[in-house]
């Protein structure tokens, strides 16, 4: 080979050594972090508690994913075939399309904690019940019991303390469950230091509708227990035997009244199908139970939580009729009392579908009115509240300025969503906005610098006066100049509401708070603030 080849193959060779690897194609390789992804740590933790459950019972599935920030584990394909003392044959066979499990991961200690078990398209096998249960389901002509969803939701409202609870059970064919109850647990003193608690019941609804169930089990029964009078007439004996305690206590008219509303929902459902609600009508503000005054008579909870039978829920009685939302269409038609109730129920979607995009249309015209500003400016910054909270705040300063409920928690939790520009701009122009005397001035000729004091938490508030930390500061300094031994701690609330911020909203405070200060040394020597408050 001649040497100019030899040459030229060495010159590649060396050329091709020296390409970086990163010029050559090659399939991308993950990195060390990829390894310690929160989903794929999520789907570790899913899977051992997977292979824990098997040493309980046999378990497949076929997918599983985990969805951490959104607090989602998914399985598909389920099918479990758990050990019963009853099912000698093995023949239990559980099996479930799709189970989610669901938190409140994605929003960590906001507003609740929250976990939620959703089935989807499960079925269960008659082995899976005991014998007798299996042979009676059988001679209905149910082999198996497939469920279309069964949804159980627990949550804990940390602003109230409140606990929920949610059930829902539709069985193909058979029949629909619902069932809900929520209160709060309350402590109590008793003589030898804090004792059993009590419970405050908010709500509690079980709702049974009819889809089929009866008519396959009602072939099990003889003819004469088929027939609905016959039916109620042993029910009504049977819970008035029950509530009596067999003769031992009296039955109050309250547990007559339910008995009677009960039998009658319970003839109904036999003779045409249906739906049998009972439901605890109780106050907004609950019903406080004490368990140990219902250990000897559980039947007085009837009376005590106000037990209706009915045949739909109490909701269903508040839906808002078709006139009550022709207000929609003619809102100039309607007085300022319908417009506001409307509002409220679009926002909170009682008896109607929400809409709370619609609330700032129909309340608008009602914040030029001081009779019906606070109400409709409130509602309108709830509305606005997650799509632009900057908008929203303007009319919670409004609202809050007015006493408005709930309105001055609406500032605290925009604040927290808006940048301290947007917050001193919105406060600047709430003030401008407001036509009131001069405010020392209101004061009169009064000489306790507490005055001065009250004013400036008012409007570093907002309860009673428009929230500004400008004016809170502003009348801070003359309280804390007037003597007011009150005032320089709220001073220092104000300033460090500034702090530790970034360096250009510490630059905005720098400017603004050396006008203030300009602004009520002027207010001391022109108006003999001094003179007023100095005594010998």
């Amino acid at each position: 080979m001649p040497p100019i080849f030899r040459l030229s193959r060495a010159a590649v060779l060396a050329a091709a050594l020296a390409t970086p690897l990163a010029a050559q194609q090659v399939d991308p390789e993950p990195g060390f972090l990829d390894y310690f992804g929160l989903n794929r740590i999520g789907t570790f933790f899913a899977n051992t508690a997977i292979a824990a459950l098997r040493t309980q019972m046999e378990l497949e599935y076929q997918h599983l994913s985990t969805d951490i920030m959104r607090g989602t584990v998914s399985i598909s394909g389920v099918v479990a075939r758990p050990q019963l003392p009853y099912d000698q044959a093995r023949q239990c066979v559980v099996s479930v399309d799709r189970a989610v499990l669901q938190t409140d991961l994605s929003k960590p200690f906001s507003v609740a904690s929250e976990a939620v078990l959703n089935l989807v398209g499960a079925r269960v096998s008659s082995a899976c019940v005991p014998r007798d249960v299996a042979m009676a389901l059988r001679g209905a002509g149910i082999n198996a019991l497939d469920l279309d969803q069964a949804k159980l939701s627990v949550a804990y409202t940390y602003a109230t303390g409140e606990t929920s609870a949610d059930l829902s059970l539709v069985a193909n064919g058979i029949a629909a469950l619902d069932a809900t109850a929520s209160g709060m647990i309350l402590p109590r003193m008793g003589r030898h230091g804090a004792g059993d608690p009590a419970i405050r019941v908010t709500r509690a609804l079980v709702s049974l509708k009819d889809q089929g169930g009866w008519a396959k089990i009602s072939t099990l029964l003889p003819p004469n227990f088929r027939d609905p009078a016959t039916i109620k007439a042993i029910g009504t004996e049977e819970l008035t035997q029950a509530m009596s305690d067999n003769g031992q206590r009296n039955v109050t008219a309250v547990e007559r009244n339910f008995i009677a509303d009960l039998m009658a929902r319970v003839e109904d459902f036999i003779a045409t199908g249906g739906e049998i609600t009972v439901e605890a009508d109780v106050p907004p503000t609950g019903i406080v139970v004490e368990p140990e005054l219902y250990q000897d008579e559980p039947q007085a909870l009837v009376t005590a939580l106000a037990l209706e039978a009915r045949s739909a829920p109490l909701a269903r009685s508040r839906i808002l009729s078709t006139a009550e939302l022709a207000v929609l269409e003619a809102p100039g038609s309607a007085t300022p009392a319908q417009r506001l109730d409307l509002g409220a129920a679009l926002l909170e979607g009682r008896g109607v579908p929400q809409a709370p995009a619609l609330v700032p249309d129909l309340l608008e015209p009602l914040v030029g009115d001081p009779a019906t500003a606070p109400q409709a400016a409130a509602l309108i910054a709830r509305a606005l509240q997650d799509t632009a909270p900057a908008t929203a705040y303007r009319y919670a300063l409004t609202a809050a300025a007015d006493d408005a409920e709930g309105a001055t928690a609406t500032l605290d939790r925009l604040e927290a969503r808006m940048t301290t520009q947007q917050v001193l701009a919105a406060q600047a122009d709430a003030i401008a906005a407001r036509t009131t005397p001069d405010e020392i001035q209101v004061l009169g000729g009064a000489d306790d610098p507490r005055l001065l004091r009250a004013q400036a938490l008012r409007h570093l508030t907002g309860a009673g006066a428009a929230r500004s930390y400008a004016r809170a500061y502003y009348f801070a300094l003359l309280a804390e100049a007037a003597g007011d031994i009150g005032a320089t701690s709220l001073r220092q609330e104000i300033e460090a509401r500034f702090g530790a911020r970034g360096p250009a909203v510490q630059q905005v405070w720098t400017d603004l708070s050396r006008e203030i200060q300009t602004q009520a040394l002027e207010a001391w020597l022109n108006q003999g603030l001094a003179d007023r408050f100095r005594t010998d």
